[in-house]
Protein backbone atom coordinates (compact mmCIF):
# COMPACT_ATOMS: atom_id res chain seq x y z
CA UNK A 1 0.00 0.00 0.00
CA UNK A 2 1.46 3.42 -0.89
CA UNK A 3 2.72 5.47 2.07
CA UNK A 4 -0.04 8.08 1.75
CA UNK A 5 -2.71 5.41 1.95
CA UNK A 6 -1.03 3.83 4.97
CA UNK A 7 -1.18 7.11 6.83
CA UNK A 8 -4.68 8.19 5.77
CA UNK A 9 -6.21 4.75 6.28
CA UNK A 10 -4.75 4.23 9.75
CA UNK A 11 -7.18 3.89 12.63
CA UNK A 12 -5.81 7.02 14.33
CA UNK A 13 -6.18 9.30 11.30
CA UNK A 14 -9.61 7.97 10.34
CA UNK A 15 -10.74 8.32 13.94
CA UNK A 16 -9.67 11.97 13.97
CA UNK A 17 -11.37 12.60 10.64
CA UNK A 18 -14.54 10.93 11.88
CA UNK A 19 -14.52 13.31 14.84
CA UNK A 20 -13.98 16.42 12.67
CA UNK A 21 -16.53 15.21 10.15
CA UNK A 22 -19.32 14.93 12.71
CA UNK A 23 -19.09 15.81 16.41
CA UNK A 24 -16.12 18.11 15.91
CA UNK A 25 -17.46 19.86 12.82
CA UNK A 26 -17.47 23.13 14.74
CA UNK A 27 -13.65 23.08 14.76
CA UNK A 28 -13.72 23.06 10.94
CA UNK A 29 -16.26 25.89 10.91
CA UNK A 30 -13.93 27.96 13.11
CA UNK A 31 -11.18 27.66 10.50
CA UNK A 32 -13.50 29.24 7.97
CA UNK A 33 -14.47 32.25 10.05
CA UNK A 34 -16.96 30.99 12.62
CA UNK A 35 -16.62 32.43 16.13
CA UNK A 36 -13.91 30.51 17.98
CA UNK A 37 -15.02 28.79 21.14
CA UNK A 38 -12.78 29.58 24.10
CA UNK A 39 -11.28 27.04 26.43
CA UNK A 40 -8.50 24.46 26.61
CA UNK A 41 -10.55 21.65 25.00
CA UNK A 42 -11.60 23.68 21.90
CA UNK A 43 -8.03 25.00 21.58
CA UNK A 44 -6.46 21.54 21.50
CA UNK A 45 -9.31 20.35 19.30
CA UNK A 46 -8.17 22.86 16.68
CA UNK A 47 -4.47 21.99 16.82
CA UNK A 48 -4.39 18.71 14.80
CA UNK A 49 -6.70 20.14 12.16
CA UNK A 50 -4.68 23.33 11.84
CA UNK A 51 -1.41 21.41 11.48
CA UNK A 52 -2.91 19.06 8.89
CA UNK A 53 -4.30 21.93 6.80
CA UNK A 54 -1.01 23.84 6.94
CA UNK A 55 0.93 20.76 5.85
CA UNK A 56 -1.51 19.99 3.04
CA UNK A 57 -1.47 23.54 1.70
CA UNK A 58 2.32 23.64 1.89
CA UNK A 59 2.51 20.42 -0.13
CA UNK A 60 0.20 21.99 -2.71
CA UNK A 61 2.42 25.07 -2.92
CA UNK A 62 -0.20 27.51 -1.63
CA UNK A 63 1.06 30.89 -0.47
CA UNK A 64 -0.15 32.48 2.77
CA UNK A 65 -2.26 34.89 0.74
CA UNK A 66 -3.85 32.05 -1.20
CA UNK A 67 -4.40 30.10 2.01
CA UNK A 68 -6.20 33.05 3.60
CA UNK A 69 -8.32 33.44 0.47
CA UNK A 70 -9.18 29.73 0.54
CA UNK A 71 -10.20 29.83 4.19
CA UNK A 72 -12.43 32.86 3.65
CA UNK A 73 -14.83 31.07 1.33
CA UNK A 74 -17.73 29.06 2.67
CA UNK A 75 -17.86 26.71 -0.31
CA UNK A 76 -14.26 25.66 0.33
CA UNK A 77 -15.35 24.66 3.80
CA UNK A 78 -17.89 22.41 2.08
CA UNK A 79 -15.12 20.75 0.08
CA UNK A 80 -12.94 20.23 3.16
CA UNK A 81 -15.88 18.69 5.04
CA UNK A 82 -16.61 16.45 2.06
CA UNK A 83 -13.03 15.17 1.94
CA UNK A 84 -12.92 14.64 5.71
CA UNK A 85 -16.13 12.61 5.70
CA UNK A 86 -15.07 10.64 2.63
CA UNK A 87 -11.80 9.44 4.14
CA UNK A 88 -13.39 8.95 7.57
CA UNK A 89 -16.12 6.71 6.15
CA UNK A 90 -14.35 4.96 3.26
CA UNK A 91 -10.63 5.48 3.67
CA UNK A 92 -8.39 6.83 0.92
CA UNK A 93 -9.19 4.87 -2.22
CA UNK A 94 -8.39 5.19 -5.89
CA UNK A 95 -10.08 6.73 -7.61
CA UNK A 96 -11.47 9.06 -4.96
CA UNK A 97 -15.28 9.06 -4.71
CA UNK A 98 -16.66 11.91 -2.60
CA UNK A 99 -19.04 11.23 0.28
CA UNK A 100 -21.40 13.71 -1.43
CA UNK A 101 -21.01 15.22 -4.91
CA UNK A 102 -18.54 18.10 -4.91
CA UNK A 103 -20.30 19.61 -7.94
CA UNK A 104 -23.87 19.53 -9.18
CA UNK A 105 -24.75 20.55 -12.74
CA UNK A 106 -28.40 21.59 -12.48
CA UNK A 107 -30.43 21.78 -15.65
CA UNK A 108 -32.69 24.38 -14.14
CA UNK A 109 -35.23 24.35 -16.96
CA UNK A 110 -35.74 22.91 -20.43
CA UNK A 111 -37.06 26.28 -21.59
CA UNK A 112 -34.73 27.90 -24.13
CA UNK A 113 -34.85 30.64 -26.74
CA UNK A 114 -32.62 28.63 -29.13
CA UNK A 115 -32.85 25.16 -30.67
CA UNK A 116 -29.19 24.17 -30.84
CA UNK A 117 -28.15 21.27 -33.04
CA UNK A 118 -26.14 19.42 -30.37
CA UNK A 119 -28.19 20.22 -27.26
CA UNK A 120 -27.84 17.29 -24.85
CA UNK A 121 -31.12 18.35 -23.24
CA UNK A 122 -33.07 18.72 -26.51
CA UNK A 123 -34.23 21.95 -24.88
CA UNK A 124 -36.97 24.24 -26.13
CA UNK A 125 -40.19 24.07 -24.17
CA UNK A 126 -40.24 23.63 -20.38
CA UNK A 127 -41.12 20.20 -19.04
CA UNK A 128 -44.64 19.78 -17.71
CA UNK A 129 -43.33 18.62 -14.35
CA UNK A 130 -40.52 21.09 -13.63
CA UNK A 131 -39.82 21.65 -9.95
CA UNK A 132 -41.66 24.19 -7.83
CA UNK A 133 -39.82 27.10 -6.23
CA UNK A 134 -40.22 25.53 -2.79
CA UNK A 135 -38.73 22.22 -3.96
CA UNK A 136 -35.78 23.97 -5.57
CA UNK A 137 -35.00 25.72 -2.28
CA UNK A 138 -35.29 22.39 -0.49
CA UNK A 139 -32.82 20.81 -2.93
CA UNK A 140 -30.31 23.61 -2.28
CA UNK A 141 -30.59 22.89 1.44
CA UNK A 142 -30.01 19.21 0.70
CA UNK A 143 -26.89 20.14 -1.27
CA UNK A 144 -25.53 22.05 1.71
CA UNK A 145 -26.27 19.10 3.99
CA UNK A 146 -24.38 16.79 1.58
CA UNK A 147 -21.40 19.21 1.51
CA UNK A 148 -21.82 20.09 -2.16
CA UNK A 149 -19.58 23.10 -2.83
CA UNK A 150 -20.18 24.01 -6.47
CA UNK A 151 -23.37 24.32 -8.51
CA UNK A 152 -23.54 25.09 -12.22
CA UNK A 153 -26.96 26.22 -13.44
CA UNK A 154 -27.51 25.07 -17.00
CA UNK A 155 -30.55 24.24 -19.09
CA UNK A 156 -32.13 25.01 -21.45
CA UNK A 157 -31.42 28.63 -20.78
CA UNK A 158 -31.39 28.88 -16.95
CA UNK A 159 -31.98 32.63 -16.89
CA UNK A 160 -35.40 32.05 -18.45
CA UNK A 161 -36.49 29.59 -15.77
CA UNK A 162 -39.27 30.27 -13.27
CA UNK A 163 -38.07 32.34 -10.26
CA UNK A 164 -34.46 31.83 -11.31
CA UNK A 165 -33.24 35.03 -9.67
CA UNK A 166 -34.72 34.11 -6.31
CA UNK A 167 -33.18 30.64 -6.44
CA UNK A 168 -29.81 32.03 -7.56
CA UNK A 169 -29.71 34.56 -4.73
CA UNK A 170 -30.54 31.91 -2.14
CA UNK A 171 -28.07 29.34 -3.51
CA UNK A 172 -25.25 31.89 -3.61
CA UNK A 173 -25.41 32.26 0.17
CA UNK A 174 -24.02 28.74 0.55
CA UNK A 175 -22.52 27.57 -2.76
CA UNK A 176 -20.14 28.68 -5.49
CA UNK A 177 -22.37 29.42 -8.47
CA UNK A 178 -21.61 29.08 -12.17
CA UNK A 179 -23.99 29.80 -15.04
CA UNK A 180 -23.91 28.04 -18.42
CA UNK A 181 -25.72 30.12 -21.03
CA UNK A 182 -25.98 30.64 -24.78
CA UNK A 183 -25.19 34.29 -24.09
CA UNK A 184 -27.83 35.87 -26.32
CA UNK A 185 -29.84 37.33 -23.44
CA UNK A 186 -26.68 38.91 -22.03
CA UNK A 187 -26.55 41.54 -24.76
CA UNK A 188 -28.75 43.30 -22.20
CA UNK A 189 -26.09 44.66 -19.83
CA UNK A 190 -28.54 44.85 -16.94
CA UNK A 191 -28.91 41.04 -16.93
CA UNK A 192 -25.14 40.64 -16.68
CA UNK A 193 -25.05 42.96 -13.69
CA UNK A 194 -28.00 41.14 -12.15
CA UNK A 195 -26.11 37.85 -12.35
CA UNK A 196 -23.18 39.35 -10.45
CA UNK A 197 -25.40 41.17 -7.95
CA UNK A 198 -27.24 37.94 -7.11
CA UNK A 199 -24.10 35.98 -6.40
CA UNK A 200 -22.97 34.25 -9.61
CA UNK A 201 -19.19 33.83 -9.78
CA UNK A 202 -18.57 32.18 -13.16
CA UNK A 203 -20.46 32.59 -16.42
CA UNK A 204 -19.68 30.24 -19.32
CA UNK A 205 -21.00 31.14 -22.76
CA UNK A 206 -21.39 28.67 -25.63
CA UNK A 207 -19.54 29.76 -28.76
CA UNK A 208 -19.27 27.04 -31.40
CA UNK A 209 -17.30 28.72 -34.12
CA UNK A 210 -14.82 31.48 -34.85
CA UNK A 211 -17.05 32.61 -37.70
CA UNK A 212 -20.68 33.62 -37.85
CA UNK A 213 -21.44 30.81 -40.31
CA UNK A 214 -20.07 27.96 -38.20
CA UNK A 215 -21.59 29.19 -34.93
CA UNK A 216 -25.00 29.82 -36.44
CA UNK A 217 -25.03 26.42 -38.12
CA UNK A 218 -25.21 25.03 -34.58
CA UNK A 219 -27.04 27.79 -32.71
CA UNK A 220 -29.32 29.38 -35.28
CA UNK A 221 -29.48 32.50 -37.45
CA UNK A 222 -28.71 35.79 -35.72
CA UNK A 223 -27.16 34.17 -32.63
CA UNK A 224 -23.49 34.95 -33.29
CA UNK A 225 -23.54 38.73 -32.90
CA UNK A 226 -25.82 38.51 -29.87
CA UNK A 227 -23.51 35.98 -28.22
CA UNK A 228 -20.41 38.09 -28.87
CA UNK A 229 -22.12 41.16 -27.40
CA UNK A 230 -23.07 39.09 -24.38
CA UNK A 231 -19.44 38.03 -23.86
CA UNK A 232 -18.26 41.61 -24.23
CA UNK A 233 -20.73 42.71 -21.55
CA UNK A 234 -19.58 39.96 -19.22
CA UNK A 235 -15.85 40.72 -19.37
CA UNK A 236 -16.32 44.32 -18.23
CA UNK A 237 -18.01 43.17 -15.02
CA UNK A 238 -15.10 42.74 -12.60
CA UNK A 239 -17.09 40.44 -10.32
CA UNK A 240 -17.45 37.66 -12.91
CA UNK A 241 -15.06 35.01 -14.19
CA UNK A 242 -15.94 34.49 -17.87
CA UNK A 243 -15.38 31.43 -20.01
CA UNK A 244 -16.18 30.30 -23.53
CA UNK A 245 -17.54 26.76 -23.99
CA UNK A 246 -17.00 25.06 -27.35
CA UNK A 247 -18.12 21.63 -28.51
CA UNK A 248 -15.52 20.51 -31.06
CA UNK A 249 -16.54 18.25 -33.94
CA UNK A 250 -15.43 17.66 -37.51
CA UNK A 251 -17.41 20.79 -38.42
CA UNK A 252 -15.33 23.28 -36.42
CA UNK A 253 -12.11 21.37 -35.65
CA UNK A 254 -10.18 23.52 -38.11
CA UNK A 255 -11.31 26.70 -36.31
CA UNK A 256 -10.09 25.92 -32.78
CA UNK A 257 -6.86 27.90 -33.07
CA UNK A 258 -8.85 30.91 -34.28
CA UNK A 259 -11.36 30.37 -31.47
CA UNK A 260 -8.54 30.46 -28.93
CA UNK A 261 -7.26 33.69 -30.44
CA UNK A 262 -10.80 35.12 -30.43
CA UNK A 263 -11.27 34.13 -26.79
CA UNK A 264 -7.99 35.81 -25.94
CA UNK A 265 -8.90 38.99 -27.82
CA UNK A 266 -12.27 39.15 -26.07
CA UNK A 267 -10.51 39.05 -22.71
CA UNK A 268 -12.25 36.00 -21.24
CA UNK A 269 -10.62 33.99 -18.47
CA UNK A 270 -10.92 30.49 -19.90
CA UNK A 271 -11.52 28.47 -23.03
CA UNK A 272 -13.37 25.26 -22.27
CA UNK A 273 -13.34 22.42 -24.78
CA UNK A 274 -16.39 20.16 -24.47
CA UNK A 275 -16.22 16.63 -25.75
CA UNK A 276 -18.83 15.89 -28.38
CA UNK A 277 -21.22 13.35 -26.85
CA UNK A 278 -23.68 11.74 -29.31
CA UNK A 279 -26.74 12.36 -27.13
CA UNK A 280 -29.82 14.57 -27.21
CA UNK A 281 -30.15 16.33 -30.57
CA UNK A 282 -26.65 15.13 -31.47
CA UNK A 283 -27.40 11.44 -30.94
CA UNK A 284 -27.50 10.65 -34.66
CA UNK A 285 -24.39 12.60 -35.65
CA UNK A 286 -21.64 10.08 -34.84
CA UNK A 287 -20.03 10.71 -38.22
CA UNK A 288 -18.98 14.21 -37.16
CA UNK A 289 -17.22 13.04 -34.00
CA UNK A 290 -13.48 13.67 -33.95
CA UNK A 291 -11.13 10.89 -34.96
CA UNK A 292 -8.70 9.80 -32.22
CA UNK A 293 -5.83 11.52 -34.08
CA UNK A 294 -7.80 14.77 -34.24
CA UNK A 295 -8.66 14.65 -30.54
CA UNK A 296 -4.99 14.09 -29.76
CA UNK A 297 -4.02 17.05 -31.94
CA UNK A 298 -6.69 19.23 -30.32
CA UNK A 299 -5.68 18.37 -26.75
CA UNK A 300 -2.02 18.95 -27.51
CA UNK A 301 -2.94 22.37 -28.89
CA UNK A 302 -4.84 23.17 -25.69
CA UNK A 303 -1.86 22.01 -23.63
CA UNK A 304 0.42 24.35 -25.58
CA UNK A 305 -1.91 27.25 -24.82
CA UNK A 306 -2.05 26.14 -21.21
CA UNK A 307 1.75 26.38 -21.05
CA UNK A 308 1.62 30.07 -21.99
CA UNK A 309 -1.40 31.00 -19.83
CA UNK A 310 0.66 33.45 -17.74
CA UNK A 311 1.29 35.48 -20.89
CA UNK A 312 -2.22 35.18 -22.35
CA UNK A 313 -4.26 35.12 -19.09
CA UNK A 314 -6.32 32.42 -20.78
CA UNK A 315 -6.73 29.09 -19.03
CA UNK A 316 -7.59 26.07 -21.16
CA UNK A 317 -9.90 23.37 -19.82
CA UNK A 318 -11.30 20.22 -21.39
CA UNK A 319 -14.02 17.75 -20.41
CA UNK A 320 -11.99 15.08 -22.19
CA UNK A 321 -10.25 12.93 -19.54
CA UNK A 322 -7.44 12.37 -22.04
CA UNK A 323 -6.43 16.00 -21.45
CA UNK A 324 -5.28 14.98 -18.00
CA UNK A 325 -2.98 12.39 -19.53
CA UNK A 326 -1.51 14.85 -22.04
CA UNK A 327 -0.85 17.56 -19.44
CA UNK A 328 0.66 14.98 -17.13
CA UNK A 329 2.97 13.62 -19.85
CA UNK A 330 4.07 16.98 -21.23
CA UNK A 331 4.91 18.41 -17.81
CA UNK A 332 6.65 15.35 -16.41
CA UNK A 333 3.96 15.04 -13.79
CA UNK A 334 4.07 18.69 -12.73
CA UNK A 335 0.67 19.61 -14.17
CA UNK A 336 -2.47 17.59 -14.61
CA UNK A 337 -6.21 17.90 -15.05
CA UNK A 338 -8.11 17.18 -11.86
CA UNK A 339 -11.81 16.52 -12.37
CA UNK A 340 -11.67 18.25 -15.80
CA UNK A 341 -9.77 21.25 -14.44
CA UNK A 342 -6.10 22.12 -14.63
CA UNK A 343 -3.67 22.69 -11.82
CA UNK A 344 -0.18 24.14 -11.77
CA UNK A 345 1.31 23.04 -8.46
CA UNK A 346 3.46 20.04 -9.15
CA UNK A 347 4.93 18.96 -5.82
CA UNK A 348 2.07 16.65 -4.97
CA UNK A 349 0.44 15.94 -8.32
CA UNK A 350 2.26 12.64 -8.83
CA UNK A 351 0.94 11.49 -5.48
CA UNK A 352 -2.70 12.51 -5.89
CA UNK A 353 -3.37 12.13 -9.60
CA UNK A 354 -4.33 8.46 -9.28
CA UNK A 355 -7.02 9.50 -6.80
CA UNK A 356 -8.26 12.60 -8.60
CA UNK A 357 -7.63 12.05 -12.31
CA UNK A 358 -10.08 11.24 -15.04
CA UNK A 359 -13.84 11.25 -15.49
CA UNK A 360 -15.79 12.47 -12.47
CA UNK A 361 -19.24 11.13 -13.40
CA UNK A 362 -20.86 9.58 -10.36
CA UNK A 363 -17.84 10.02 -8.13
CA UNK A 364 -17.13 13.78 -8.14
CA UNK A 365 -20.26 15.25 -9.62
CA UNK A 366 -23.84 14.53 -10.66
CA UNK A 367 -26.57 16.23 -12.66
CA UNK A 368 -30.08 17.29 -11.66
CA UNK A 369 -32.76 17.49 -14.34
CA UNK A 370 -35.48 20.18 -14.38
CA UNK A 371 -37.96 17.76 -12.78
CA UNK A 372 -35.60 16.59 -10.02
CA UNK A 373 -34.32 13.39 -11.63
CA UNK A 374 -30.65 12.81 -10.80
CA UNK A 375 -28.15 11.49 -13.35
CA UNK A 376 -24.47 10.63 -12.91
CA UNK A 377 -23.51 13.12 -15.63
CA UNK A 378 -25.21 15.96 -17.48
CA UNK A 379 -24.43 14.16 -20.75
CA UNK A 380 -26.43 11.14 -19.61
CA UNK A 381 -29.87 12.76 -19.22
CA UNK A 382 -31.55 9.43 -19.94
CA UNK A 383 -29.79 7.66 -17.04
CA UNK A 384 -31.67 7.93 -13.75
CA UNK A 385 -30.04 7.25 -10.39
CA UNK A 386 -32.80 8.76 -8.25
CA UNK A 387 -35.68 11.22 -7.94
CA UNK A 388 -35.27 14.22 -5.65
CA UNK A 389 -39.04 14.56 -5.37
CA UNK A 390 -39.06 11.26 -3.47
CA UNK A 391 -35.53 10.76 -2.08
CA UNK A 392 -32.82 12.79 -0.37
CA UNK A 393 -29.85 13.88 -2.48
CA UNK A 394 -27.22 12.35 -0.21
CA UNK A 395 -29.11 9.05 -0.02
CA UNK A 396 -29.34 8.85 -3.82
CA UNK A 397 -25.62 9.52 -4.18
CA UNK A 398 -24.57 7.17 -1.40
CA UNK A 399 -26.76 4.25 -2.48
CA UNK A 400 -26.45 4.38 -6.28
CA UNK A 401 -24.99 1.11 -7.52
CA UNK A 402 -24.30 2.67 -10.91
CA UNK A 403 -22.25 5.49 -9.38
CA UNK A 404 -20.28 2.95 -7.37
CA UNK A 405 -19.62 0.99 -10.56
CA UNK A 406 -18.48 4.13 -12.41
CA UNK A 407 -16.01 4.76 -9.57
CA UNK A 408 -14.58 1.23 -9.60
CA UNK A 409 -12.15 1.22 -12.51
CA UNK A 410 -10.90 -2.24 -11.68
CA UNK A 411 -14.23 -3.58 -12.95
CA UNK A 412 -14.38 -1.57 -16.17
CA UNK A 413 -14.80 -3.70 -19.27
CA UNK A 414 -11.34 -2.71 -20.50
CA UNK A 415 -7.98 -2.03 -18.91
CA UNK A 416 -5.53 0.72 -19.82
CA UNK A 417 -2.55 -0.30 -17.67
CA UNK A 418 -0.65 2.96 -17.96
CA UNK A 419 -3.44 5.55 -17.70
CA UNK A 420 -6.32 3.76 -15.98
CA UNK A 421 -6.28 6.14 -13.01
CA UNK A 422 -4.88 9.22 -14.73
CA UNK A 423 -7.65 9.12 -17.36
CA UNK A 424 -9.97 6.12 -17.62
CA UNK A 425 -11.99 7.55 -20.51
CA UNK A 426 -15.26 9.51 -20.67
CA UNK A 427 -18.21 7.51 -19.30
CA UNK A 428 -20.78 9.50 -21.27
CA UNK A 429 -18.98 8.81 -24.55
CA UNK A 430 -18.59 5.16 -23.60
CA UNK A 431 -22.36 4.99 -23.00
CA UNK A 432 -23.15 6.78 -26.27
CA UNK A 433 -21.12 4.15 -28.09
CA UNK A 434 -22.77 1.23 -26.30
CA UNK A 435 -21.24 0.42 -22.89
CA UNK A 436 -21.11 2.79 -19.93
CA UNK A 437 -18.28 0.73 -18.39
CA UNK A 438 -16.53 0.26 -21.72
CA UNK A 439 -13.78 2.18 -23.43
CA UNK A 440 -14.00 5.68 -24.85
CA UNK A 441 -13.53 4.93 -28.58
CA UNK A 442 -12.07 8.38 -29.19
CA UNK A 443 -8.92 7.59 -27.23
CA UNK A 444 -5.83 7.01 -29.35
CA UNK A 445 -4.04 5.10 -26.57
CA UNK A 446 -6.95 2.67 -26.31
CA UNK A 447 -7.05 2.19 -30.07
CA UNK A 448 -3.32 1.66 -30.44
CA UNK A 449 -2.48 -0.34 -27.31
CA UNK A 450 -5.55 -1.82 -25.64
CA UNK A 451 -7.88 -2.60 -28.50
CA UNK A 452 -5.37 -4.61 -30.60
CA UNK A 453 -4.73 -6.89 -27.59
CA UNK A 454 -8.46 -7.39 -27.11
CA UNK A 455 -8.96 -8.18 -30.78
CA UNK A 456 -6.09 -10.69 -30.71
CA UNK A 457 -7.61 -12.32 -27.64
CA UNK A 458 -11.02 -12.56 -29.30
CA UNK A 459 -9.45 -14.13 -32.41
CA UNK A 460 -7.53 -16.65 -30.28
CA UNK A 461 -10.70 -17.63 -28.43
CA UNK A 462 -12.55 -18.06 -31.72
CA UNK A 463 -9.76 -20.26 -33.12
CA UNK A 464 -9.82 -22.63 -30.14
CA UNK A 465 -13.61 -22.80 -29.90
Amino acid sequence: MPELEKVMNSKVVRGLLRYYGYKGQKRVDEMFGAHKERGIVPFFGRVPLKLAVQLGMKRLGMSEELKESFLSKYYNRQTVMNVIRTVANNGLQQPFRFDGPALIVWNYTSLCNLRCRYCYQSAGKPLDDELSFEKRIDIINQMVDANVAFVAFSGGEPIMGSRFWDVLKYAAKFLHISIATNGTLLEDRSIVDKLADNGAKNVFVSLDGATRESHEFIRGEGSYDRTIRGIQNLVVNRHLHVGINTVVTQRNFHEVEDLLKLANSLGVNSFNHYNFIPTGRGSDDHKNDLLPEQREQLLNMLAQWHAKRKQTNLNTISTSPQYCRILFEQSGGQTAGLFHYTTDTGSSIKGIIKYAGGCGAGRVYAAVQPNGIMSPCVFMPQVEIGDLRKERLHDIWKNSELCKALSDRENYHFKCKKYHYVCGGCRARALAYGDILGADPGCIVYRETVRPVEVAGEEEQAATA
